[in-house]
């Protein structure tokens, strides 16, 4: 359904690797369709390993309609997840009797959850064993699962079943099948990579930028044990100022061991006035993804010629 809002929490860059988390929430909302694993709405996990979302299947008011929603993570394997479905039984308004399923990067199902047992059940958030959660699920594997969440069968006969590729056995119209219900997964791995970066490399001391130069900024994406350098997504890859889209670059074909640690690392150059550094910047920021995970690396700049002081 459409009109899902995220509540995300997000850390400051460098807090995640000095482990301090700075959150701030904030909400955005969605207006494209997430009713397909294909059109599944990607969800960036913070520092804290939490995410709410808040959605509706179906309508609010109105016609009872068919309607499931799928959402996306990166996992890290053995991260232990917890999926909760709360607020979709509820005292007044439209009541939504849920089902949720977990899907592995291969599409097929790893975990699905009806109703709870009992009402002795019931967490934290909800009023209803109608609310399911799925607790201590272990991520078999690195890469991007899927969550789904529709509507039960009213009575559970028969039961609904998702299928693997995100199908789902028939919908039955009752007065629990659509409202709104509140998302929490938690326990994943944060999805914002944190890499280190050289600018450029081989400089003995802090990198120094002229922004008005015409010439070029190589800066090394640095390879480590949870992060290939030559496997980043290219196309991808930007370098700029802090939030700031930055400028698209020019990488080698073949990597270079720029840190003499024995791993390829990947030397991008590029154009310095199209990176939007100017004369108050102190750090640059090299951000793209790979295998879909977004990635982030900063580096301190030293900006000449220096501004004599007034």
């Amino acid at each position: 359904m459409i009109k899902n809002y995220l509540h995300y929490a997000v850390a400051a860059a460098l807090s995640l690797t000095a482990g301090v988390s700075n959150v701030a929430a904030f909400e955005v909302e969605r207006d494209t369709p997430n009713d397909s694993m294909a059109t599944a709405q990607r969800l960036i996990i913070g520092a804290e390993r939490r995410i709410e979302v808040k959605g509706v299947i179906g309508n609010l008011a109105g016609d009872i309609v068919p309607d499931v929603d799928f959402y996306s993570f990166h996992g890290q394997a053995s991260d232990s997840v917890r999926i909760d479905i709360d607020d979709g039984i509820k005292s007044t308004g439209r009541s939504l009797n849920a089902m949720i399923a977990i899907f592995r990067p291969d599409g097929t199902v790893l975990a699905q959850k009806n109703d709870m047992p009992s009402s002795r059940d019931v967490d934290k958030g909800s009023i209803s064993r109608f609310d399911p959660h799925l607790e201590n699920i272990l991520l078999p594997v690195s890469g991007i699962y899927t969550v789904a969440v529709t509507s039960d069968n009213p009575g559970g006969s028969p039961v609904r079943v998702f299928l693997p590729g995100g199908s789902v056995t028939p919908f039955v119209t009752s007065t629990v099948s659509n409202g709104s219900y509140l998302l929490v997964i938690e326990g994943v791995s944060p999805s914002m990579l944190q890499i280190s970066i050289d600018i450029k490399p081989g400089a003995t001391s802090i990198a120094p930028i002229n922004p008005k130069s015409k010439g070029k900024i190589p800066v090394a994406l640095i390879s480590a044990d949870n992060f290939d350098a030559l496997k980043a997504d290219r196309d991808s890859i930007r370098f700029g100022p802090p939030n700031e889209a930055g400028a698209a670059g020019r990488c080698g074909k073949e990597g270079e061991d720029v840190n003499g640690d024995g791993r390829l690392d990947l030397v991008c150059h590029f154009e310095t006035q199209e990176t939007g550094i100017d004369g108050t910047d102190t750090e640059g920021v090299v951000s793209g993804t790979i295998g879909g995970m977004p990635f982030e690396g900063r580096g301190w700049l030293k900006i000449v010629p220096v501004r004599k002081q007034d």
